[in-house]
């Protein structure tokens, strides 16, 4: 996931630096002769020496010749001993770093901007953010995490510092503080009434994946597909929904018959799998209109095993069908009210369908029901 904020900003534009120089009359009055040096809105206080040195480096830090800089840099660098002194001279190499993309020389930089009382609050977030990313990049993880999340406590409804942190919480292996920071990252972003990136509900439901957060995945197939409604990010949705809640049986099933019913049901091992369970459950020619669409899309083999046996067992299983006969593993009542749906949508009834799925959405003793009713609902609002 591409990393955000002012980290990206402070990475790209150089910093710029103005200066000005004063003879300190308090200096004078002490018999300690001091310059007053103002720099990026900042008043230093620094000796003759090195403000000569500082001077030649700021006249050269926005120059090409790079030998010329280096001198003038070693130079100031030796006579450099005061806070202020050194404040100033890593305003300097902040923007020839900048300039030369040197992470090595930013760091530095950006190391003792961070930690001077001198650097201005809304400096410091900018800061914070830069070396962040700088750490990141080269796989520096726990100062990556220290250095955001200080910016996180910093500017705590901020989406980006709560994404960005999520990243180096995800590459530490703690999916569930990582997923946390993510889903708040979004909300943060969507009470300030911004589009939310695409890239970050995926992302959440992979964490979920990859941690097996059943909750947080939940929520997060159900916010993917609420957002995005792709085809591809349907076929995400309901496949990691179905990995992550373990379904069987009767809720298999229904899951299985909404995967079919948006489109995403792309596998011949997915066509053969909901072919059984509905033949075991005693729906053998649903069973058999399954295994028809995929044969016609080109996924299952009728001639070739384990098609052929699974075409085999839905015709006996047509051939002994008795009318009246109880069927297998019925599912819960807002299963039932799913199940309600499903056939008033086939009939062409779609306010009756949407009523039978909200009411799934809606029963609190619902179970995964409920998330099937919410999936369902999603896909009619965008038919």
């Amino acid at each position: 996931m591409r990393l955000r904020s002012r980290a990206r900003l402070a990475a790209a534009i150089a910093l710029f630096v103005s200066a000005s120089f004063a003879a300190s009359p308090a200096a004078h009055a002490q018999g300690n002769v001091s310059t007053v040096m103002e720099i990026g809105g900042s008043k230093l206080a620094v000796s003759p020496q090195e403000m000569r040195a500082l001077s030649a480096l700021g006249n050269l830090a926005r120059a090409t010749q790079s030998a010329r800089q280096d001198r003038a840099l070693a130079d100031a660098r030796r006579v450099a001993n005061s806070r202020d002194a050194r404040f100033a001279l890593a305003l300097y190499e902040l923007e020839i770093g900048n300039r030369r993309g040197d992470d090595v020389m930013r760091a530095a930089a950006l190391d003792v901007l961070i930690a001077s009382p001198l650097t201005r609050p809304d400096r410091l977030v900018g800061h914070l953010a830069a070396r962040g990313q700088i750490a990141y990049r080269a796989g520096d993880f726990d100062t990556a995490g220290a250095l955001w999340g200080r910016l996180a406590e910093l500017t705590p409804a901020d989406p980006d510092a709560l994404a960005n942190l999520a990243q180096v919480l995800l590459a530490q292996q703690d999916a569930a503080g990582a997923m946390d920071l993510l889903t708040r990252a979004i909300a943060a972003r969507t009470a300030l009434g911004q589009p939310v990136a695409e890239g970050w509900y995926r992302q959440r439901l992979s964490i979920a994946q990859q941690g097996q957060l059943v909750a947080p995945g939940v929520d997060a197939a159900r916010a993917l597909v609420g957002a995005y409604p792709t085809r591809e990010n349907w076929r995400i949705a309901l496949v990691t929904y179905r990995q992550l809640v373990a379904a069987e049986g009767a809720l298999e099933i229904d899951l299985f018959r909404l995967t079919r019913e948006v489109g995403v049901l792309t596998q011949a091992a997915e066509y053969q799998r909901m072919t059984q369970l509905l033949n075991e459950a005693g729906e053998p020619r649903e069973a058999k209109a399954v295994l028809a669409e995929g044969t016609q899309r080109g996924l299952l083999d009728a001639a070739t095993s384990p098609t052929r046996e699974i075409i085999a067992e839905v015709e006996r299983a047509i051939a002994r069908v008795r009318p009246g006969v109880a069927r297998a593993e019925q599912p819960s009542a807002a299963g039932m009210q799913v199940r309600l749906g499903v056939a008033r949508l086939n009939a062409g009834q779609r306010s009756e369908a949407e009523a039978a799925f909200r009411a799934a959405a809606g029963d609190p003793a619902g179970g995964r029901y409920t998330d099937l009713g919410f999936f369902w609902l999603a896909w009619l609002a965008r038919r």
